[in-house]
């Protein structure tokens, strides 16, 4: 538990522009798929931030605030844009779910870009922790 309020802590306390960044994530992914919970695509969102998280505490207990925390968005998030894409091309054309399904797969894959020069960074050496 306390790593997960580390952790929790450190995220939200992250200097401009990665706070509104991870708002950001948070919004579409949290917010989003509680409104569509109905949806297999709205529970599947909350699950792999669930996921995520849960990775993202276990390196955080390990190592601490590093760029590995990526590894969370990089085991969940791919399995996800797959099906969100395939399912994107398959709904109604300017409905809200298409618009939501569209914002998730635009800005979860801006982000699994950012982890995985991240995890890559510290895969080469960059282990310091992050400010």
């Amino acid at each position: 538990m306390q790593s997960f309020v580390g952790l929790s802590t450190r995220i939200l306390a992250m200097p401009f522009p990665w706070n509104v960044w991870v708002a950001l994530l948070a919004v579409v992914n949290v917010i989003g798929g509680f409104y569509f919970i109905g949806t297999l695509e709205g529970q599947l969102a909350l699950a792999a931030m669930v996921g995520a998280f849960m990775t993202m505490t276990v390196v955080y207990s390990a190592k601490g605030f590093v760029r590995l925390l990526g590894l969370g968005h990089l085991i969940f998030w791919p399995p996800l844009l797959g099906w969100f894409g395939w399912k994107f091309a398959s709904v109604e054309p300017g409905t809200s779910f298409q618009v939501w399904l569209g914002a998730v797969i635009a800005v979860n894959g801006v982000s699994l870009v950012i982890d995985f020069v991240d995890v890559i960074r510290y895969a080469r050496g960059e282990t310091a922790p992050l400010p």
